[in-house]
């Protein structure tokens, strides 16, 4: 097999599964528009920074980079390892919105951390990274149930943002080395499996 022909067989071998691993997460159908273009690439080229809230991002303010920060805290956070804040997701979100999404989908990601916070200093006369955890996620619940001033749309941008969190984690070094396993899809049926046989299981992705 040529070189080149060989190297590309082995990209898109690599890329489909993944496709796959990510599919079972987010769905296949969401992992596949992530994954459009040079995504995955430009994914697996970021560079974690220490403190990407210390200045502006890319895309977002230095304010939207410490809300964001937050955000990716709540939603994947940290445990045993390292949560998607610890792994600097907030800095890939930043990157890879930039670099691989349309200029409408970058308007949305920036519009629905505006409209969170603005949700915030309604309720609670501040911003939302200065909000107590459990008004972050009680904020950040209502918007992912679509209550107390949230709406569908808003709903739709913030499992957008969700996705990216997601996606970010996951290839980061410890989302894809410490919390990530291979399972054969399909595998054989079991009827009957001891519970503490089992490991660890996959949370479900609302709050």
């Amino acid at each position: 097999m040529h070189k080149n022909l060989e190297s590309d067989v082995i990209q898109d071998r690599t890329k489909r599964r993944f496709i796959l691993g990510l599919g079972t997460l987010i769905g296949a159908a969401s992992a596949t528009q992530l994954l459009g273009g040079n995504a995955l690439s430009v994914a697996m080229a970021y560079t974690p920074q220490q403190n990407s809230i210390a200045a502006p991002g890319k895309l977002f303010s230095q304010a939207d980079m410490l809300m964001l920060r937050d955000i990716c805290a709540l939603v994947i956070p940290k445990t045993e390892t390292l949560g998607a804040a610890e792994v600097d997701v907030h800095g890939f979100i930043d990157n890879q919105l930039f670099h691989c999404f349309a200029k409408e989908e970058q308007l949305q990601a920036q519009g629905i951390l505006l409209s969170i916070n603005t949700e915030a200093q309604q309720r609670h006369k501040t911003t939302f990274s200065l909000c107590s955890p459990a008004q972050q996620l009680q904020l950040l619940t209502d918007l992912e149930k679509t209550r107390s001033g949230f709406d569908v749309s808003q709903q739709s941008q913030f499992k957008a943002l969700k996705t990216l969190v997601i996606f970010g984690y996951y290839t980061s070094e410890v989302g894809a080395t410490q919390e990530l396993a291979y399972l054969a899809v399909p595998g054989g049926f079991k009827g009957s499996v001891p519970y503490d046989s089992v490991g660890k299981a996959w949370a479900p992705l609302g709050f």
